[in-house]
């Protein structure tokens, strides 16, 4: 299974995006993110979360294990992020926009980051793969597994509030 085939596909992001129109992509409401942000943001963290595996994993012996209670603190972050019961204030790199956004710009430069992810991962070692490959700042360290699931559900979460 490709590293990203579990992820919103970037077609359907595309299909919702065509039947909007410009003014509808860039307007936000009450100081929230419009639309291209919450999608902007969403790639910059798939950006972001693979550079950090890419260089965390160049020393495997610093892995560590991933512990039952991050598990738990995943599964309870998720629900409550869900419910609505918890905001959360994205990191300031990740929350950075450039003045003019284009969808198209923004899709293409996300399939290349998808596919480098992809390449990335086709033969990535079973034993890192269980290890806590990357940090996530209220979480703790997530395996690849887990890395996956959190870019899956942070995606959903973002196409929620963009009403995608």
């Amino acid at each position: 299974m490709r590293f990203t085939e579990s992820f919103t596909p970037l077609h359907v992001i595309q299909q919702k995006l065509a039947r909007l129109s410009h003014a509808e992509l860039h307007q936000s409401q009450q100081g929230k993110w419009n639309i291209l942000q919450h999608l902007y943001h969403c790639w910059m963290v798939e950006r972001g979360v693979l550079a950090y595996i890419k260089l965390k994993t160049q020393d495997p012996t610093a892995l560590v294990d991933v512990l039952v209670q991050t598990r738990l603190k995943f599964t309870i972050f998720f629900i409550a992020l869900r419910l609505g019961v918890l905001k959360v204030k994205a990191p300031d790199v990740v929350q950075k926009f450039p003045n003019e956004m284009s969808s198209v710009d923004l899709l293409d430069k996300w399939k290349k980051t998808r596919q480098e992810a992809d390449v990335f991962f086709v033969n990535f070692p079973d034993n890192l793969a269980q290890k806590g490959v990357f940090k996530h700042m209220y979480i703790g360290r997530l395996n690849k597994g887990l890395t996956q699931k959190f870019i899956r559900l942070h995606l959903r979460h973002h196409l929620r509030l963009g009403r995608l």
